[in-house]
């Protein structure tokens, strides 16, 4: 498959660099007789065999980090008499569900793990547990009853780890395209489909982007359906993107639905922040899993850099890199089209003045993320320095 860039050399140097080192992977699932899955919340979380021995395929990694291997109490630990299948844990962001605590799902295609225990770890101690997390299982052809949302250390007659499918942003595997196949094809078409559709971030209520309803009004005017997926249903989400040829919108956790694209599809990710750095790498990675074409376009208009990540207002607009874009893919629009819109951009430069009150400066905030990313690299395990980081945040009083 393909890829096509719209943007500043900054950009094509750092996606171009990231994406050289990706690659698929293959996955094996293993048994630990009188396996303990392991819950101690902040401390970390993970599978021991009978013998206490960390086993090392059940930790969560992400690039090369990893979460902290826990420590915990031998003793007294409740017994279940039930086969069970380690899948990962609970987590309140349906992006990073679908990637990083989904990876290990693909044991459920197989008839011999279909009908056990599916294990999910709630380390962080969430309530309630999203509904999503159930009803992805469930297209997955897992019986409610099956779930357990696992909240203390347990040991079980045996338990089964499946190895991590998809790691930010470094592998995949044809597994984990398999699995989201699988949902597909147990999800209903919608009444009405649509060969092209645009993947609206105009209703949420948080980390809005500013500018992105005069963009994607362009996108409508040449064929696009306009749909904010967190207005409809999983499953309509899931069935309108499964049969569309084209899924366009801001980069972000809208465009991973692509995973329930069938292959040879397009994806058009527009970049919403003017610094290198953004999520283009793990996009393309899921467009290589899923055998889709990608395309990514800096449609940044900010003033001052920011990350992806970032809590600072983002605006977009019909900048130069849009502007190359639509000349070579054919679309229609007037230069009227592309003037920001007078009451959006106050609003957007209202967002800047409150977060300049609040938090000094976009510069100033950007020391600050400099100060806490780099300290904290020092810190080993991936728990332990994601909690410095946010102590760390609280004391310099940073948002992003």
């Amino acid at each position: 498959m393909w890829y096509k860039l719209f943007a500043d050399n900054d950009f094509e140097k750092y996606f171009e660099k990231s994406v050289s080192h990706q690659y698929m992977r293959n996955v094996n699932i293993q048994k630990y007789p009188r396996g303990i899955v392991v819950n101690e919340h902040q401390h970390g979380f993970g599978v021991f065999d009978d013998r206490f021995k960390f086993v090392k395929s059940s930790r969560q990694v992400r690039k090369n980090n990893g979460q902290f291997i826990p420590k915990f109490n031998h003793k007294n630990i409740p017994y279940v008499d039930a086969d069970v299948v380690f899948v990962g844990n609970v987590f309140p962001q349906f992006g990073h569900f679908l990637l990083e605590h989904m990876n290990r799902a693909y044991a459920l295609l197989d008839k011999k793990y279909k009908n056990m225990k599916v294990v999910l770890i709630n380390n962080k101690d969430i309530n309630p547990v999203p509904k999503y997390m159930f009803e992805l299982l469930e297209l997955l052809g897992v019986a409610r009853d099956n779930i357990l949302i696992l909240n203390e250390t347990t040991r079980f007659r045996n338990v089964y780890v499946p190895d991590q499918a998809f790691n930010i942003p470094v592998y995949s595997s044809v597994a984990f395209g398999k699995t989201y196949d699988a949902i597909a094809k147990s999800v209903k078409n919608p009444k009405k489909l649509y060969d092209k559709i645009y993947v609206s971030r105009t209703a949420m209520h948080e980390r809005r982007t500013y500018g992105e309803e005069k963009v994607q009004k362009i996108f409508e005017k040449n064929g696009y359906k306009i749909i904010c997926p967190e207005t409809l249903p999983l499953t309509e989400q899931i069935g309108l993107v499964k049969n569309c040829k084209v899924l366009a919108g801001c980069a972000g956790t809208a465009l991973h639905l692509a995973l329930f694209m069938k292959r040879g599809g397009t994806v058009i990710q527009i970049k919403r922040n003017r610094e290198p750095k953004c999520n283009a790498d793990i996009q393309n990675l899921i467009n290589d899993t899923k055998g889709l074409n990608g395309i990514f376009i800096s449609g940044s208009v900010e003033p001052k850099p920011t990350d992806h990540c970032s809590s600072v207002p983002q605006i977009i607009g019909v900048n130069e890199h849009m502007r190359d874009f639509f000349a070579v893919y054919g679309f229609k629009y007037t230069e009227r089209d592309t003037v920001p819109d007078k009451k959006d951009l106050a609003e957007y430069e209202s967002a800047m003045g409150e977060y300049n009150k609040k938090y000094g400066s976009v510069t100033l905030n950007n020391i600050k993320h400099f100060i806490i990313h780099y300290s904290s690299c020092v810190i080993p395990g991936r728990e332990r320095r994601g909690q410095y980081r946010r102590w760390l945040k609280r004391k310099l009083k940073y948002e992003g």
